[in-house]
């Protein structure tokens, strides 16, 4: 039975296809759970499709008790992850990797339906499809009856092939999966058939939201995937940009893989170092590359102004940027980035490459976005950029209160409301007879 869509009070029933989903974690479980808790808190009745990963389950339970009548509103739906078939387990290399993956997500899609069904969540008045935010992994549950929403979703964005040095021998697996991931599911059944039959398809960058346009003739609007708690967001008197007897501090968060380019970082300190002497460059993160990254650091000298602090908890990473002058992000493939969302909240200035979905939603006045051009010498060009901030305390604190209007722009509750806003134009008499007229998202 459909709510009353024009007022949102009287709440809606929504399942929000989350294959990941945990109230403790960033990146797309928190993005999962974000979507749970702030579509809740606005009153409506949110049915969570997810799957069990570490302890995912858990601390969502314990959330939805935490949060009360609110959490009353939040259902969950847990269906395990079915095994990939074996066949996948026979291809060569990185190959075998990838198939597994998108085989368990898209058997795990289909089980998902089936429960759906059972449970009677085809009653429903509309899905929400929002994790895995990919374009390539289509949404079974279009076939669940409600109007679909899919998305916010990435997938159409390529590392640069002209920048593959800085992926060094992982270039041939990123190469793969452009063939693979991009080029070949984005054409699937599944993708072209959710893409068609989906209400609106909302693209977290420029890149996906042309794919999606070239494949189906989607209605596809722009929206940020990520979202922050107004509770994170700092206040402009409580952003300093004085930092005392600390040395200028530059924070670096993310994974250490290829793709996320940490070595960019390395080098860019390197080069910032005969501007600025002392300055020093955090990492937080773990991965596959941490050692060659410290020998790297080792060979150019600044092995004793880099730290290597290793993955942390959310609340020490809110705490290294409050301690930090300056935010670099230097991945060469990313639908958009959690982590620069949370800089801007507490008045980072961000220093970001000018591509994908941190350049579409990159926040105006908050940050410098450093073309890619010459490969040899964007570490130069970023060290540049980063120079600028930090020796200027007077556009640290302009860029810092340009991050925070930014980051209130982003918060779950104004996710929802956009939502809402969405929801009205989709499940409107007129949605299924004009789907151009999707509102246009403010960036």
């Amino acid at each position: 039975m459909r709510g009353n869509i024009d007022n949102a009070a009287a709440g809606l029933r929504i399942v929000l296809v989350a294959f990941t989903c945990d109230p403790t974690r960033g990146s797309e479980p928190g993005i999962g759970w974000g979507w749970a808790e702030s579509l809740a808190r606005r009153g409506h009745t949110v049915e969570v499709l997810t799957h069990p990963e570490f302890d995912s389950v858990g601390n969502a339970e314990r959330r939805v008790a935490d949060l009360g009548a609110v959490g009353e509103r939040i259902r969950l739906h847990v269906v395990p992850e079915p095994p990939a078939p074996r066949w996948t387990g026979l291809l060569p290399g990185p190959l075998s990797g990838m198939a597994a993956e998108v085989k368990r997500y898209e058997r795990w899609q289909h089980r998902a339906l089936a429960y759906a069904r059972i449970q009677g969540l085809d009653r429903a008045d509309l899905v929400h499809h929002v994790s895995y935010g990919s374009l390539q992994g289509g949404s079974a549950l279009r076939h669940l009856g409600p109007p679909l929403v899919f998305g916010p979703v990435g997938g159409g964005q390529v590392a640069p092939h002209s920048h593959r040095r800085y992926l060094g021998s992982a270039y041939p697996q990123e190469a793969l999966r452009t063939w693979l991931w991009v080029r070949c599911l984005s054409r699937s059944r599944s993708c072209r058939e959710t893409l068609r039959g989906a209400a609106v398809v909302l693209a977290t960058n420029r890149d996906t939201e042309r794919r999606a346009r070239d494949l189906s003739g989607a209605a596809t609007r722009l929206m940020l995937a990520d979202g922050i708690q107004e509770s994170l967001i700092g206040e402009p008197a409580e952003v300093s940009t004085a930092r005392g007897d600390r040395p200028p501090t530059v924070l670096w968060v993310g994974r250490l893989h290829p793709r996320k380019t940490p070595e960019l970082a390395v080098r860019a300190l390197a080069q910032l170092r005969r501007e600025i002497p002392d300055a020093r460059l955090v990492v937080l993160g773990d991965g596959p590359l941490r050692p060659s990254l410290e020998q790297l650091a080792l060979r150019l000298g600044v092995a004793e102004s880099v730290e290597f602090r290793g993955l942390l908890p959310r609340e020490a990473v809110f705490a290294a940027c409050d301690e930090a002058d300056a935010f670099l992000m230097t991945s060469l493939r990313d639908s958009s980035s959690t982590q620069t969302l949370e800089a801007w909240a507490r008045g980072l200035p961000v220093i970001h490459l000018g591509h994908h979905g941190i350049s579409d939603f990159s926040a105006p006045g908050g940050a410098i976005s450093v073309p890619l051009g010459d490969p040899a010498d964007l570490p130069r060009r970023l060290a540049w950029a980063l120079s600028g901030v930090l020796k200027d305390e007077h556009t640290r604190h302009c860029m810092g209160r340009a991050a925070l209007a930014w980051a209130r722009k982003h918060t779950w509750t104004a996710k929802a409301e956009t939502a809402e806003e969405l929801y009205r134009t989709v499940l409107s008499p007129r949605a299924g007879a004009d789907r151009e007229s999707v509102p246009t998202f403010e960036r």
